[in-house]
């Protein structure tokens, strides 16, 4: 395919267990507990602050298809943690929560292994406090999920992976849906990409998996009407399916039943790229995607790829919000079923070297999914694989489970406001049932972006951190490994 110009179009339930380690889980009817409902989902802090085609979905609708931690009234929560390696040369996954509440929290963990039978074990965490576990003291496999099942809310959850390849860090899932959406995907010689389809309810589930490639649509026969085993985790290899491709979006749509999907996507070095990411998949399309942090510069590139799985074109909007200056939004068209990428670099009105946040606003046609890739390569002393899907919904306080702000890791929080008017942003860090205050608070102008260095304020081997605002904003939050491959970049999860 011809390559035109600076932007690219790519065609196409289980029940508490005693305190005493973990132990078989035998199917039974009983599906997770409910996190919460959506009605109340939106109240007391969720705001949705779109314009023109955005108002066409409330926050309640966006809030059901997006991580967002249940209230602190409410009795019991769950997080759905698709999928990470568990140990071996890919890395070691664990699955981490942070309670942001003022009472203590108890549970169980129930992890799904690709291959094997499925285990729980049981989990407790302190208010302002935060606790992990590691999967591969759970089970065995290649891959394995995980469900958290809590006795109350104020709680996010993460899944990490951390080994040879780098680190990254995904948010979980807060409810199930039947469609999955992936703008970024790689096949090539050097790159390995796998989804985890994880149905953690008693029924099967059938979906039908069509990836949208540089070279067409390719629906294999294999993946058409596939089985999704209840209580279980499926993995599926797509370089079996589509091989040696530079661009792979993907759409998963069940036809009966919920589940919740994520994708590991590893680069071996031996071409260039060398890394891995780990993230959730989209529940659905979207008008609005952020995405507060950004930087061209020597060693990192920067791409986003907006997928249209849709069957007419779309027409979008990319505007950028510059740490210094002003910069034109960009037009673009996707076509029908097709990625469209914007390499960063390669546009002009984007700086080299100045801090950016990014919008990307749906104008007329289908609603798309956005994703952005950041690469680090010497020069550049972050190094590693990011792919991050852009958050959707504003709110006034935002958490996180996974990080550090030590000799070993660098972490950075970045805010965007899109609102109309200044934002009072501040961040603290739940340190073992006490929050600390990180810094002073910062005033975010409307329309623009402010980032926070945790490490000059505080060292610590465990960080996970709570920011609160007086207007509705989107917060990031973002690991680099001080030595060695690392970039754990993407979106905070929402708190009520």
């Amino acid at each position: 395919m011809k390559r035109r110009g600076r932007r690219r179009a790519e065609r196409p339930t289980t029940s508490p267990v005693p305190a005493s380690g973990a132990e078989t889980v035998r199917r039974t009817r009983r599906g997770p507990a409910l996190a919460v409902l959506a009605a109340v989902l939106v109240a007391g802090g969720l705001a949705d602050r779109r314009a023109g085609p955005d108002a066409t979905l409330s926050a309640d609708a966006i809030s059901s298809q997006v991580p967002v931690a249940a209230p602190a009234s409410a009795r019991s929560s769950a997080w759905y943690c698709p999928g990470v390696p568990v140990s071996g040369a890919l890395g070691e996954g664990s699955v981490v929560v942070a309670n942001a509440g003022g009472r203590r929290l108890t549970g169980t963990v129930t992890v799904f292994p690709d291959r094997g039978e499925s285990r729980r074990t049981p989990i407790a965490v302190g208010p302002s406090s935060r606790t992990s576990v590691r999967l591969t003291d759970v089970v065995s496999s290649p891959f394995a999920s995980a469900l958290i099942e809590l006795d109350g809310g104020e709680a996010v959850a993460e899944a990490v992976v951390a080994g040879a390849l780098g680190d990254s860090v995904s948010p979980c899932a807060s409810s199930a849906s039947a469609s999955w959406y992936f703008a970024e995907g790689v096949t090539t010689r050097d790159a390995s990409e796998v989804l985890l389809a994880l149905n953690p309810f008693p029924d099967d589930a059938v979906v039908d998996v069509v990836f949208s490639t540089e070279e067409g649509i390719v629906s294999p026969q294999a993946l058409t009407g596939l089985l999704v085993r209840g209580q279980a985790l499926t993995s599926i290899n797509v370089g079996d399916f589509v091989q040696r491709r530079e661009s792979v979006s993907i759409s998963l749509v069940a036809r009966t039943g919920r589940l919740v999907v994520g994708r590991v996507q590893t680069f071996d070095g031996s071409v260039g790229r060398k890394g891995i990411s780990v993230g959730l998949g989209a529940a659905a399309l979207g008008p609005v995607w952020y995405f507060p942090e950004g930087m061209v510069g020597d060693g990192q590139s920067e791409r986003f790829h907006v997928y249209n799985p849709g069957r007419t074109e779309a027409q979008v909007e990319m505007s950028l919000a510059l740490e210094s200056g002003e910069a034109e939004p960009l037009r673009l068209t996707v076509p029908r079923e097709s990625r469209l990428t914007v390499v960063a670099a390669e546009e002009s009105r984007i700086p080299r070297g100045v801090a950016h946040a990014v919008t990307v606003r749906s104008l007329e046609g289908p609603e798309v999914v956005v994703e952005r890739t950041i690469d680090g390569a010497a020069p550049s002393l972050r190094t590693g694989v990011s792919i991050a899907l852009g958050a959707r919904l504003p709110a006034r306080r935002w958490a996180t489970a996974a990080g550090a702000s030590d000799d070993t890791v660098d972490q950075w929080v970045v805010v965007q406001n899109p609102g109309e008017r200044p934002a009072s942003v501040t961040l603290s860090v739940l340190a073992d049932g006490s929050p600390l205050l990180v810094g002073t608070a910062i005033v975010v102008p409307p329309g623009k972006r402010r980032a926070f260095h945790v490490n000059t304020s505080l060292k610590r081997a465990t960080a996970p951190v709570l920011v609160v605002s007086s207007e509705a904003v989107i917060v990031e939050r973002d690991l680099y490994r001080v030595k060695g491959l690392g970039l754990g970049m993407g979106a905070a999860i929402p708190l009520r």
